[in-house]
């Protein structure tokens, strides 16, 4: 036997080779059943990474339609056109930019439903209001029903809409529906709200009585929403203000509380 050279006897007395020789076996009796569930798992694998690059793919493509239609929307109106600002949109008239940013939202809300769904229709519908006001309420409507911060923003446009155009008993009955389920409006803003449409109708009473209510919460006291209301009950019941606890130094500040938005 050449020198350094093991024999067959001693390498079958050889634990770890004979170890090795069993596995070899084990994987040659099973090597398709191996190679079968090795490709499988591989095709799990690839087909994990490709769902998760489709997802984050359209998840990045929405996000990015939903910002340029935001974009539009707080697009600056000027005639002539000022300098260009980078993302910064801007249009010679109002209607041209309710009607680009309505086309954008609707883009968002059509090609990415899951991601953008309800809030592009809710900005779209708010933007089309201005030169197809019938859709736009239809919409709205129907964004109204959903139990959501967006179903809620959908009512207060719809009462405020309704508001506008001298609808006073339907605003009336939108602003109540609303005040049961406000979502992340402020009910202070829904009583002024509120009380401006009563005060329209004439029904001074209960226009004065949410005014009052609003203007004595101290913690509303010297809100916008709060001086809003004694703006108002100055000007239709001015003795009321004198049984008014003075302001405190700061309060929350509420947008919208003097006028509608988007107008």
């Amino acid at each position: 036997m050449a020198k350094g050279r093991a024999s067959a006897q001693s390498m079958k007395r050889d634990p770890l080779m004979a170890q090795y020789m069993a596995t070899s076996a084990w994987v040659k009796e099973r090597s398709s059943p191996i190679v079968k569930w090795s490709v499988i798992a591989a095709g799990l694998i690839a087909l994990g990474a490709l769902g998760w690059w489709f997802f984050s793919s359209r998840a990045k493509n929405a996000a990015e339609l939903m910002a340029r239609a935001m974009a539009t929307h707080r697009a600056i109106v000027q005639n002539p056109l000022p300098n260009p600002i980078p993302g910064q949109a801007a249009f010679t008239t109002e209607d041209e930019k309710h009607r680009a940013a309505y086309q954008a939202f609707t883009q968002a809300a059509n090609e990415y439903p899951s991601y953008n769904g309800d809030t592009a229709r809710y900005f779209a519908a708010v933007h089309q209001l201005h030169f197809e006001a019938d859709k736009a309420e239809a919409t709205l409507k129907e964004l109204a029903q959903k139990g959501s911060d967006v179903g809620a923003q959908a009512r207060m446009a719809l009462a405020q809409r309704y508001e506008a155009v001298g609808k006073n008993d339907d605003a009336i009955a939108e602003y109540q529906k609303l005040k049961a389920a406000p979502g992340q409006i402020p009910p202070a803003l829904i009583d002024l709200s509120m009380a401006r449409v009563y005060e329209t109708m004439g029904k001074t009473k209960e226009a004065i009585e949410l005014y009052f209510a609003i203007a004595n919460n101290k913690d509303l006291r010297s809100s916008d929403v709060g001086e809003a209301a004694v703006d108002r009950l100055a000007a239709i019941a001015p003795e009321k203000v004198d049984q008014l606890p003075p302001p405190e130094p700061t309060g929350p500040r509420f947008p919208g509380a003097g006028a509608m938005p988007f107008n």
